[in-house]
């Protein structure tokens, strides 16, 4: 049961985060600034899964670690390969000699042939768990390019957002100085002092210059993103908005699943095929016994024959039995160990940190949501009237003003941590946004 409904609940971590904060102040003389995606070539709208999988496609890494996995599947076919037999051609004139009519022939034939009886088998357990570490490190590779991809996915989705409500922001202090105060955009009546009028161009001048380093971020972010991804620099790119996730599900799940982690599950193939190095080192502390066959010309009673015979050839080990090798086999089966125990535990601090960290800014953009960025809101509307009936100056005017913005601004900064967070909880879990199997936390 808990399988069934676990990738309902994984809903949550696929999502991406972002503003949907709907602003009280109506835009008003958009044509004094730039609009918030106006290209000028035809763009393509990336989704999270589609950088993803475009990402996999052309990353160097991926193609590393795909190099990786071959060479195991190499060791693997050479570990299960015999040894090549040799060939032995002696020739002298030992039949000439006694049989007196002298030359040179063709006098041993010999053929040699390892038995690898002991070693063979030994050796084709360790290579196949080695291919199997090898293929779990290819999707924990994967998945950190996974966690690369969203994180650039982030960086330029909300780059966008913040370009956005920088140009808000510009658009509303351009109007104020215009003297358009009220919501509708009505002119405003009444006289403004030099005084007021001085702060009006202060504000819109730190407006400027906010929207100068949003769009300045927006466009190092686009740059990082386009090159991660591949893409041609004439290639105008968006990136798709979405609500905000759920809450994920709890922290039980995770840690039920933790041990299929692929770190973790190449850890342990590694320590397998560490174990099973001992038993091939064992099986190669002495050389393969050798099969020999041979064929002899001889010479006797004034006639000449052949002889045809069978040996084995054993190495004795007198003065040095190779004992070293299966120390050091062991050495490095207890090293593979201790890697293993310490990615376990490295992985569940990680996932307690990833959820912990992610249930807190999720509460916390809650409630930022809820009793800073509508009320903020609020009391700017409020005090552009009270402004435009001269029952508040114009210090309340920009107070309201920078509270509002920088109240969505910080909101727009949180809920990227929240992007952030699920990525790195889709990484401390091993999920991925592209095997999205129904077995999987």
């Amino acid at each position: 049961m808990l399988r069934l409904l676990l990738p309902l609940g994984m809903a949550a971590l696929y999502s991406i985060p972002v503003i949907a904060q709907t602003s009280a102040i109506a835009p008003v003389d958009s044509e004094r600034v730039r609009a918030v995606t106006a290209p000028a070539k035809e763009s393509y709208v990336w989704t999270l899964e589609s950088a993803t999988r475009r990402m996999l496609e052309v990353a160097p890494e991926r193609r590393q670690s795909d190099a990786a996995v071959e060479t195991r599947q190499q060791e693997l076919v050479q570990a299960g390969s015999w040894p090549n037999p040799s060939i032995d051609l002696r020739a002298d004139d030992r039949v000439g000699q006694m049989s007196g009519q002298g030359g040179t022939t063709l006098s041993q034939l010999a053929l040699s042939q390892p038995l690898p009886f002991r070693r063979i088998t030994r050796q084709r357990i360790a290579a196949e768990s080695g291919l199997a570490a090898a293929q779990a490190y290819h999707h924990a590779q994967s998945l950190l390019l996974e966690h690369e991809s969203a994180r650039v996915f982030y960086a330029v989705q909300f780059a966008s957002a913040k370009r956005q409500l920088a140009q808000e922001r510009l658009e509303l202090t351009i109007n104020f100085a215009a003297g358009k105060i009220t919501t509708k955009g009505d002119r405003l009546q009444r006289y403004l002092t030099p005084l007021e009028l001085g702060r009006i161009a202060i504000m819109r001048e730190e407006a400027r210059q906010a929207d100068n380093f949003a769009e300045r971020d927006y466009e190092n972010a686009r740059i990082e993103f386009q090159n991660l991804l591949g893409l041609a620099d004439e290639v105008a790119t968006e990136t798709a908005l979405m609500t905000p996730p759920p809450r994920p599900p709890v922290f039980e799940i995770f840690a039920r699943e933790l041990e299929h982690h692929p770190l973790i599950e190449a850890a342990r193939l590694e320590t397998e095929a560490a174990k099973e190095g001992i038993e091939v080192a064992k099986s190669q502390r002495f050389n393969d016994p050798t099969l020999k066959l041979f064929r002899e010309r001889d010479f006797n009673n004034g006639a000449e024959f052949n002889v045809t015979g069978v040996g084995i050839g054993m190495e004795i080990p007198i003065w040095n039995q190779n004992r070293s090798l299966e120390g050091k086999a062991k050495a490095e089966a207890e090293a593979s160990r201790a890697r293993y125990d310490a990615q376990r535990r490295d992985a569940k601090t990680r996932l307690e940190q990833a959820y912990a960290q992610l249930i807190r800014l999720q509460d916390q953009a809650v409630q930022m949501n809820a009793n800073l960025i509508e009320p903020a809101g609020k009391v700017l509307e409020l005090t552009r009237r009270s402004f435009a009936a001269g029952e508040s100056n114009i210090l309340a005017l920009v107070d309201a003003n920078n509270a509002y913005f920088d109240a969505r601004a910080r909101y727009l900064d949180l809920l990227q941590g929240c992007a952030l967070a699920s990525a790195d909880l889709r990484l401390a879990a091993g999920l991925s946004i592209i095997d999205r199997k129904g077995d999987q936390p």
